[in-house]
């Protein structure tokens, strides 16, 4: 959990600065740039948290309800050869949410190119997609 402490304090110094109204964009890809400085200027730093959280990637789905969202996305992580672990739908009143939780540890693609392709997608699909890595998930939510 020394990570992913190390995230959340780094977010949280982030929005500190930037403040509350601060793009959640900016704020991820800013904390992630510190955490790689910082985590490759250390040498007993590894690349992996000691929970392997990185290796997972929550990715959220918002929309207007119609049939092959499920699909499109899933597409997308079965060709990047992610495993979903766990995955939860709903629809209301036509309106579509999904969150999946994704293993990206075989991924065949870094997590830029695939949150890339996933906003791509969602495009396509008339969705909002949003992709982080879990332990990013984590300390931006705790804060």
């Amino acid at each position: 959990m020394a990570n992913e402490d190390l995230i959340y304090r780094i977010t949280r110094a982030v929005y500190e600065r930037l403040g509350s109204s601060a793009d959640e964009q900016m704020v991820e890809q800013l904390v992630t740039d510190i955490y790689r400085e910082v985590n490759q200027s250390s040498p007993t730093a590894t690349d992996t948290p000691s929970s392997g959280s990185s290796e997972r990637m929550i990715i959220s789905v918002f929309g207007l309800d119609h049939p092959g969202i499920v699909a499109g996305v899933s597409q997308i992580l079965a060709e990047a050869s992610c495993s979903i672990i766990d995955i939860n739908q709903t629809v209301v009143q036509g309106k579509f949410a999904m969150v999946i939780i994704a293993d990206t540890a075989r991924a065949r693609e870094s997590t830029a190119d695939l949150k890339e392709r996933l906003r791509r997608e969602g495009e396509k699909l008339g969705v909002r997609i949003y992709a982080q890595r879990e332990d990013l998930f984590n300390a931006m939510h705790r804060v």
